[in-house]
């Protein structure tokens, strides 16, 4: 599938950047620590005043910890280095707290692409897909409220893998006919994938069972979209 959407290569993949997100909550769970999952609009190396957060954030962690190698970080985190709210663990916040602007994100972008796809058979898949992305905010922002937790967007303005944004969604507005469809695509497949990926990730170091349930229905579902998708295209 070609297209210019963003690609991954070159950055942590998400399941690496959960294991780091869990350690970094584990320590203090407020918005410098979470710098280190989310990559710069250009997907280059972290602004200084992020990379100064990431180093306060992570003190007392080995050297290969605070600085994000993807051989080193993996979803095992133990419980003390795990530590989260109300029940939750630090991956399981962690989690939660990306799928939902990434979730909320792609609303637009499903809604855009429904009235707009020159197929009209991805209009009708983006247009079916809005109301189970709604039940998954609902269902995440739940889990955050039941465990006490005031939801807060710390991603905002964040370039993260599967995330379209702002400036992405412009550029998208700005196509027609199979360019669009083209460049839509791709940032479905990218989403879709990503976002099964970070899923997949929570059920193996996620605690909590009603985050972990809810992240592997997440990840049958990417699992049956992408499917849908690659159907699509042909």
């Amino acid at each position: 599938m070609t297209g210019t959407a963003r690609s991954a290569t070159g950055r942590t993949p998400f399941a690496a950047r959960l294991a780091a997100l869990g350690v970094a909550l584990g320590v203090a769970l407020g918005v410098a620590p979470l710098a280190t999952g989310c990559g710069g609009s250009s997907g280059s190396d972290a602004p200084a005043n992020e990379t100064s957060a990431n180093e306060t954030s992570t003190e007392g962690t080995s050297t290969d910890e605070a600085s994000g190698d993807e051989s080193d970080a993996s979803p095992s985190a133990s419980p003390s280095d795990n530590a989260g709210a109300g029940g939750l663990s630090a991956t399981d916040l962690a989690w939660a707290q990306l799928m939902i602007p990434v979730n909320e994100q792609l609303l637009p972008f499903l809604d855009t692409v429904a009235e707009r796809a020159d197929d009209p058979a991805l209009r009708a898949f983006a247009a079916d897909l809005v109301p189970g992305y709604q039940a998954e905010l609902d269902a995440l922002h739940a889990l955050l409220t039941e465990a006490g937790v005031e939801y807060v967007n710390i991603h905002e303005g964040h370039n993260m893998p599967g995330m379209v944004t702002e400036e992405e969604l412009t550029e998208l507005a700005s196509l027609a006919g199979p360019a669009f469809d083209e460049e839509a695509l791709a940032h479905l497949d990218e989403h879709l994938t990503e976002t099964a990926e970070v899923s997949r990730a929570e059920t193996e170091a996620g605690t909590d069972p009603a985050t972990v349930a809810l992240a592997a229905d997440l990840d049958r579902a990417r699992s049956t979209q992408s499917a849908e998708l690659d159907r699509l295209t042909g």
